[in-house]
């Protein structure tokens, strides 16, 4: 059985005895997970159509009922339940799982699809090392299989979460919004091209992000005198993009780890870019470059920067000029 990197983060979160969400994107293993490592907690889907009208026509009756432990899958099948856990704190060996965004008063994990150091049965390397420390080669290993959820956010998650009377345009601005994976996000031109309106991008966004299938990286602060580009990078976290790749190994590796990275990347208007900047809560940050090292270069000189890495599909692990190189499977 896979060994998942939040599995410790959430037996700390247990041992705290206060209720604790788990939330992700279908197929990520989240009932799996929860299985395995919590043999003596009881468990309930609220896929069920009984266990759910009890959740949804008493909320407080139902969580009363739950004396010992016991995991609450899909909670978001029973939004009175969810509004009832909007209110005052308390305290119960409960476990809830999701696979929507709620944002919810209660310690909250994230798990998404394995990545590569989970399928290796490594420890990732900690966003604090990363550009500071070269592993040793990786074991060499196949890719991971596709996300299996396309299809399935389709059918599942769609008819509910946007009013879409046309799948079909739905998914042509899925299609449309994929192949901007790793770009900085143009909602009037994404709209043009789909022939769609703003506002309707904005739910439809909105509705992928509530569904963990994108995350939009914001611009870094540090101008450095240079003019930069203020709204965010769109990056799909299933895509064919390597860059997205990247990002999206370094941000679910932070987020297994039970962190909540403050990931950026930098650009000015004349183009000039890093795709990614690691900031750290002491005011430091760390340039990651992706494929070029030139740019990395010239960006760390302009920040007065002295270390940072950078990232290609297959790359011996080194150091040099202040530069740590990795090949994505090393992350």
């Amino acid at each position: 059985m896979l060994h998942r990197t939040i599995a410790l983060p959430l037996h700390r979160a247990i041992q705290r005895r206060s209720p604790v969400l788990l939330q992700g994107p279908r197929a990520a293993g989240k009932t799996v997970l929860l299985q395995q490592e919590l043999p003596g907690h009881g468990y309930i889907s609220l896929d069920n159509l009984a266990d759910r009208t009890r959740a949804r026509r008493d909320p407080s009756g139902f969580v009363y009922r739950l004396r010992g432990p016991a995991i609450i899958d899909d909670l978001h099948r029973a939004p009175e339940l969810v509004e009832y856990l909007r209110g005052p704190a308390f305290s119960a060996p409960l476990v809830f799982a999701s696979s929507r965004r709620l944002q919810l008063p209660l310690e909250t994990l994230h798990l998404y699809p394995p990545t590569f150091a989970e399928n290796q049965r490594r420890r990732p390397l900690p966003l604090e090392i990363i550009g500071r420390f070269v592993p040793a080669p990786a074991q060499a290993i196949a890719p991971p299989a596709p996300w299996p959820i396309r299809r399935t956010f389709m059918d599942a998650d769609l008819g509910d979460l946007v009013s879409v009377h046309d799948p079909d345009r739905f998914e042509q601005f899925l299609e449309a919004a994929r192949s901007i994976s790793g770009e900085v996000l143009d909602q009037q031109s994404l709209a043009r091209q789909c022939g769609i309106a703003h506002q309707t991008v904005t739910r439809w966004l909105t509705a992928l992000d509530t569904c963990f299938l994108t995350h939009r990286l914001p611009p870094a602060d540090a101008a450095f005198g240079r003019r930069i580009v203020r709204s965010p990078k769109l990056h799909f976290l299933d895509s064919e993009c390597f860059e997205s790749q990247v990002v999206s190994e370094i941000f679910r590796n932070a987020m297994h780890e039970g962190g909540s990275p403050d990931l950026r990347y930098w650009r000015d208007s004349n183009g000039f870019e890093i795709p990614l900047v690691i900031q750290s809560g002491e005011g430091e940050t760390m340039p990651v470059g992706v494929t070029a090292p030139t740019p990395l270069r010239r960006w760390m000189d302009l920040a007065g920067v002295k270390q940072g890495a950078l990232v290609s599909q297959t790359m011996a692990p080194a150091r040099s000029g202040g530069i740590c190189r990795y090949s994505i499977d090393q992350l």
